[in-house]
């Protein structure tokens, strides 16, 4: 018995195997959401043969949300890509997303994220950059049911360089 919680101590070994399991499905989740997103650039590299720095700005900002939703949809029982998710399921996201990219691409696009936009190019990239997030939840659920992605989906990192090409 535990007498810090009047309740009973857990054995040890079902706290290790918990926290395996989980290790094991956070790194399926950022194999999953690596090879996902590959998917997709290798599409928009096709049709993007010099980004300027407006599309690199808009590439950070879609990788970053779009490895986040793709890591929160597999990782949490979230039925609404907005839901709320407590700080451990949070963490465990934050710890798959960083399985894919290095430390400075996480500082960086969590920079051009969360930077207060002072013009309307700033705005727009933002903008563009964020339907990554959308992008991955879909992406997420397609691979949880184990079918293709649509055209949509593969096209639209590419479709976002596009548009963000148009206003640059």
């Amino acid at each position: 018995m535990n007498l810090g919680t009047a309740g009973t101590a857990v054995p040890s070994a079902l706290i290790a195997a918990s926290v395996t399991s989980r290790e094991a499905q956070i790194c399926r989740a950022s194999q999953a959401a690596e090879a996902a997103f590959e998917r997709i650039a290798q599409t928009a590299r096709v049709t993007q043969e010099h980004p300027t720095e407006f599309q690199d700005r808009v590439f950070s900002i879609f990788r970053w949300y779009f490895l986040s939703a793709f890591c929160t949809r597999l990782l949490s029982g979230a039925a609404h890509r907005m839901e709320h998710q407590t700080l451990q399921m949070s963490m465990d996201i934050i710890s798959a997303v960083k399985m894919v990219l290095s430390d400075h691409e996480v500082e960086k696009a969590m920079t051009l994220v969360q930077k207060e936009q002072t013009c309307p190019t700033e705005v727009r990239a933002n903008g563009i950059g964020a339907r990554g997030h959308m992008v991955g939840w879909v992406a997420a659920g397609l691979h949880k049911k184990g079918r293709d992605f649509p055209k949509e989906i593969e096209s639209a990192l590419a479709g976002a360089l596009a548009a963000s090409g148009r206003l640059n």
